[in-house]
């Protein structure tokens, strides 16, 4: 009898569960994705000699758990209120609370079955596009992924888990309810709204919070790039305040902006606005401070997205300034097992022939006169100045494919640092034999080919008597593939620290492959996984949104219902519906979207303080970012206006 009952009510309640069951089968159909990507044959391949994307993978997978979790704990929840008024006149008639127990759990094991089934079928087609977005990353050849068996029965074993979970406090829940706060607890005392003026000066001081979080951001940015004196945990405060911020504006803005509205005879007095002023009133009211933590979930989720790939192009970038060649090394030739360069040069023969080398060396004077120029001054600065010879860095241009230096009479400054950008070096100069030498230029995007905040390139006679500080080597290879990581395992060495007895492992070789391998495994990791939270983040919301404004249909109803003897027509019902929910659902995403401004201006700033604004538009990833935002809140609204429509309005 109870199968049958739970049968019919479910069938009933289609409508109720809609978005229960699209958000169960959207989170679901993640999980599947991600857990199949942990156990592809391809990316556990890759994971071999790349230890943290697989350890990343893992991690997301059990931030993924607790994130469905919740998800399904607070749908259930919203389940439970909504059928009150049922299970309290079940009880009223005798019937049992194990019984009303089983009937809820049957009900939710038959809707979490078929939204496992769905699931797993988008979820297919959401692991062939994260299976193409990592191979991307990782660059390499993408395949057509077959399921792992692992990845499907692990995520079967976390939803059951995370279902079983949830029916454990619903049971809880309904064996400890009693037969009045289940019938009469949907009654509400909707109050009006205490103190307007003050929710309207919350508002405007929240607002100038905002406006001046990321006025600061931006100069402490600045600060940190190009003074050395900075202090970063500032930007850490000023993040705060900006969430501080964001919360406390919604809340006053929820508790006076359809005040205000109300107040506007003219405005009021057309069609329903009043009585949808007073429905959004008492909606946006209630639900402050929900909506305040909504739109600081949206803006978080779009900031760790943008910075996701923003660190992408960033590592990509960086990696031909730092490795300019394909293996580069600065000698320490008195470090105990350092190993000779004709030794390295034999090693890295054995796995791909060298094309190109050049050796070449670091002088120095042991003096600071030029350090004196820039923010590397001070006593707690030991780097003394360093020059290299004018030819050795023609060759080393060269071989890049950049423009050579005529440096007659002066000299340049090369540097791969951004506080290289607050220097003036205009009145630097130095003798040599009698002759003076002054300013040619300054290169702010040099590659790193010494160990030095900065380097003097001086025409050759210069460097005569001068003490080599530093030996370097550059080394070009043929093209073909090779195991890098291999090659800079057998490069490095270890040496042991007495003091502590114990061995630090190290190499004076850097492979540009290993670390650009080594860099794509860490970014693809942090962009899907950022993407991912952001992306769950948001259907949260939506989800979260979309069972606020269902979970008061009855209410909704009875209101629309004496619109209707007031003489309102159904269209204009409609119309008064679709706004209402349009306002709700877009108060909390309004102010993330509008932020989408400001956070692609302080990120292009980051990128130009970086020295990487010529290789990197931001632009176009803040714009896809909203795009997909504004994609899951169409199919939530569009879901949550016919579910709220047909009940409120054409059920009469």
């Amino acid at each position: 009898m109870y199968r049958k009952l739970a049968l019919r009510n479910v069938r009933r309640q289609i409508g109720n569960y809609l978005i229960y069951f699209i958000t169960v089968a959207l989170t679901i159909s993640l999980i599947f994705a991600m857990n199949n990507l942990i156990f592809n044959d391809q990316l556990q391949t890759q994971a071999q000699s790349i230890a943290e994307l697989a350890l990343g993978l893992v991690f997301l997978s059990i931030i993924i758990c607790i994130i469905i979790a919740f998800v399904l704990g607070y749908a259930n929840a919203f389940m439970l209120r909504l059928r009150k008024r049922e299970f309290g006149t079940y009880l009223t008639v005798g019937m049992k609370r194990k019984h009303i127990v089983k009937l809820f759990l049957f009900e939710n094991s038959l809707l979490g079955i078929f939204a496992m089934v769905v699931g797993f079928f988008m979820g297919s087609l959401f692991y062939q596009g994260l299976m193409l977005l990592m191979t991307q990353l990782l660059d390499i050849p993408f395949e057509f992924s077959m399921f792992s068996l692992k990845g499907v029965l692990l995520t079967i074993g976390m939803v059951c888990s995370i279902f079983l979970f949830s029916s454990i406090v619903s049971s809880f829940y309904l064996n400890r309810v009693t037969i009045y706060e289940l019938i009469h607890g949907e009654k509400k005392v909707e109050q009006g709204v205490k103190h307007p003026y003050v929710a309207m000066l919350v508002t405007g001081v929240s607002l100038v919070g905002i406006i001046v979080s990321f006025i600061f951001f931006s100069r402490e940015l600045k600060h940190i790039f190009l003074e050395v004196d900075s202090n970063p945990g500032n930007l850490v405060w000023l993040m705060l305040l900006l969430a501080i911020s964001l919360v406390t504006f919604h809340i006053g803005l929820a508790k006076s902006l359809m005040y205000i509205l109300l107040g506007f005879k003219h405005f009021t007095q057309r069609g329903t606005n009043q009585f949808l002023l007073r429905q959004l009133s008492a909606m946006l009211s209630s639900n402050a401070i929900l909506l305040g933590a909504l739109s600081f979930l949206i803006v978080f989720a779009m900031i760790a997205a943008n910075f996701s790939f923003l660190y992408k192009e960033i590592e990509e970038a960086n990696l031909d300034k730092q490795y300019p060649f394909d293996i580069i090394a600065n000698i320490n030739a008195e470090q105990e097992g350092s190993i000779p360069l004709e030794q390295a040069k034999e090693t890295i023969e054995s796995y791909m022939p060298i094309d190109w080398s050049k050796v070449y060396n670091g002088y120095s004077t042991n003096e600071r006169t030029f350090h004196k120029h820039t923010i590397w001054q001070g006593d707690k600065y030991q780097d003394v100045d360093m020059f290299m010879k004018e030819s050795d860095v023609n060759e080393l241009l060269q071989e890049l494919g950049s423009k050579p230096l005529n440096l007659e009479n002066q000299f340049a400054i090369f540097s791969d640092m951004p506080g290289i950008q607050g220097a003036d070096f205009s009145e630097a100069s130095f003798n040599h034999k009698g002759q003076t030498y002054t300013l040619s230029h300054v290169v702010e995007s040099m590659p790193m080919f010494l160990w030095s905040y900065f380097v003097i390139v001086v025409p050759d006679e210069v460097v005569e008597g001068m003490e080599i500080s530093q030996t370097a080597v550059a080394i070009t290879l043929e093209e073909g593939p090779f195991d890098a990581q291999k090659l800079q395992d057998a490069l490095s060495y270890s040496y042991k620290i007495e003091e502590n007895n114990y061995s630090i492992l190290s190499s004076d070789y850097r492979v540009k492959e290993q670390r650009r391998l080594y860099a794509a495994a860490f970014s693809s990791i942090f962009i899907v996984g950022a993407l991912y939270l952001a992306v769950v983040f948001i259907l949260l919301a939506m989800a979260i949104l979309a069972l606020k404004i269902l979970s008061n249909l009855r209410d909704d109803e009875k209101k629309y219902r004496l619109l209707n003897r007031l003489g309102v027509n159904e269209e204009l019902q409609r119309k008064t519906l679709a706004k209402q929910i349009f306002v709700f659902f877009t108060f909390p995403i309004v102010v993330p979207i509008c932020l989408s401004i400001p956070i692609t201006i302080i990120l292009n700033q980051f990128i130009d303080l970086a020295g990487f604004s010529a290789m990197l538009n931001f632009n176009i990833v803040s714009v896809s970012i909203v795009v997909v935002i504004g994609m899951i809140y169409f199919l939530y609204f569009m879901v949550t206006f016919g579910l709220t429509k047909k009940y409120v309005i054409q059920r009469r």
